[in-house]
């Protein structure tokens, strides 16, 4: 093979890989289209180093914070990087995937998902953060650690007979053809900064919980994966603060997060469990107007959980206010976007006003 073969054939492979690339982009529109948006904010508009700290958690954590809200309120750049059903197992894979973009030492790391429940792992939540991840060795980490935790602990491992299909998202995802439409290739229109639209303005009553301060015991699994967590954080210097969103959950499961906020306890950091009636009333969460189903709040009590926790966040870390800076002129922008958007989505009763 000459040299100038030798160069074709490489421009040739060149182009196929940035094809594919742009490909598997496009067709890879995992269950949540809004995580999707959000991981790409992440890496391709994000400004490098920008960030105060991240939230991270499953969908009750993007469900209950409003950024743009806390960035009006306070100046502080807190974004949401939570995915629906998180597997608490990957939290500090993700931490190190955000550091690869912002130099930010606090983290909000909601525990919800470490009730004995949620410890099952399912296809869904593995593919709804690593579809999400850019192809990194990082990436193929949680995948090794997915794999190896599913042959060991899950009752259902069918997903394990299509693993390339995780490796190769596109594999999965090819039968979309017929399925695409303009905003597969487009921006989307607004950016929020990571707020939840897509039922924000729905409303559902629910009976106020019944709420215990009795304590209970967790599994050795739990314990486990709660103390890699910590111990990454001891290890790396790094500000958790720990949460239990509001909502819905049974007595057992409020007995083990009861337990697993005095662990977090002892080892130093802190903690806000808002399953507890003094803080309902606090926050002054209506179960009759703020909440889409048992667990996820609306947009309306996204704002009074917010207004708690930026409070909290602004008299308890030292973070700058921001406002005013030209480097944060997308924080400004939106901001506005979502003062429109909430204002307008209660009046119209629509999530896309």
């Amino acid at each position: 093979m000459t040299k100038k073969q030798i160069l074709r054939m490489i421009c040739f492979l060149m182009l196929a890989g940035g094809a594919f690339y742009v490909m598997n982009g496009i067709f890879v529109k995992p269950a949540s289209i809004e995580i999707n948006d959000r991981y790409e904010a992440f890496y391709k508009r994000e400004t490098k180093n920008s960030w105060d700290g991240a939230l991270i958690g499953s969908s009750v954590v993007d469900r209950a914070w409003a950024a743009p809200l806390a960035w009006n309120e306070y100046g502080m750049a807190l974004y949401p990087m939570s995915t629906d059903s998180l597997p608490l197992p990957f939290v500090t894979n993700l931490i190190e995937e955000i550091h690869k973009k912002q130099n930010t030492k606090f983290f909000i790391i909601d525990l919800r998902g470490l009730r004995s429940s949620k410890l099952e792992l399912q296809e869904f939540k593995i593919r709804r953060l690593t579809d999400n991840m850019k192809f990194s060795k990082n990436r193929l980490d949680v995948l090794g650690k997915a794999f190896t935790y599913a042959e060991k602990y899950n009752e259902d491992k069918s997903f394990m007979d299509h693993k390339m299909s995780f490796y190769i998202p596109f594999i999965k995802y090819h039968p979309r053809w017929e399925e695409l439409n303009k905003y597969d290739f487009t921006i989307p229109e607004r950016q929020m900064k990571g707020v939840y639209e897509k039922n924000a303005f729905t409303v559902e009553t629910q009976k106020r919980p019944k709420t215990t301060d009795k304590i209970g015991d967790i599994s050795e699994l739990q314990s486990e994966i709660l103390l890699e967590i910590l111990e990454y954080g001891k290890a790396n210097d790094l500000k958790f603060l720990f949460t239990s969103m509001p909502g819905s959950m049974s007595q057992n499961a409020q007995k083990q997060m009861n337990k697993v906020f005095e662990i977090v306890k002892e080892y130093g950091f802190d903690y806000i469990n808002f399953n507890k009636q003094d803080l309902y009333d606090e926050l002054g969460i209506d179960f009759t107007t703020d909440y889409i189903d048992p667990i996820h709040l609306n947009s309306r009590g996204a704002r009074k959980v917010t207004a708690y926790l930026g409070r909290y966040i602004n008299e308890h870390y030292d973070f700058s206010d921001k406002r005013g800076d030209e480097a944060y002129t997308s924080w400004d922008d939106a901001w506005k976007e979502y003062d429109t958007f909430y204002n307008s989505g209660w009046q119209n009763g629509n999530p896309q006003a």
